[in-house]
């Protein structure tokens, strides 16, 4: 083969390869938007979140999620939702922007698992006629 002929070759390769790493690119952007999207969508439970999770709310940095956690630790959790306004440094305004993704869980633990299902010995698990 000649310079020219494998040059050329190179050359036409070249579209594929640039149009395969914009694709890439693509789902890389789609997928991290989603992720974005997700987290501020996912509810926020105040007696259970975590600092990382807290700061995923609106407004709501290291300094201020330490102050719900403290609250929190202070009041035995948090009983209604609107008792987030009483934390140093949140506000109504902060309170309503974060409210469709607060929720208060219960502070009790489920003591009891749930009963597990036991298939006979002498039965299949597959659902057959009797």
């Amino acid at each position: 083969m000649t310079k020219k002929a494998v040059f050329a070759l190179l050359l036409s390769g070249l579209p594929f390869i640039a149009n395969m790493a914009l694709a890439v690119e693509n789902q890389i952007t789609e997928f991290s938007d989603s992720a974005v999207v997700a987290s501020e969508q996912t509810p926020i439970d105040l007696n259970t979140a975590t600092a990382e999770q807290l700061m995923t709310l609106k407004g709501v940095g290291k300094k201020k999620a330490q102050a719900i956690i403290t609250y929190r630790e202070q009041h035995n959790g948090f009983q209604r939702i609107e008792e987030l306004d009483e934390v140093k440094g949140i506000g109504p305004k902060l309170l309503s922007i974060n409210l469709a993704r607060l929720t208060i869980g219960s502070n009790q633990q489920q003591t009891d698992p749930p009963a597990a299902m036991t298939i006979p010995l002498n039965r299949s698990p597959l659902l057959t006629p009797e």
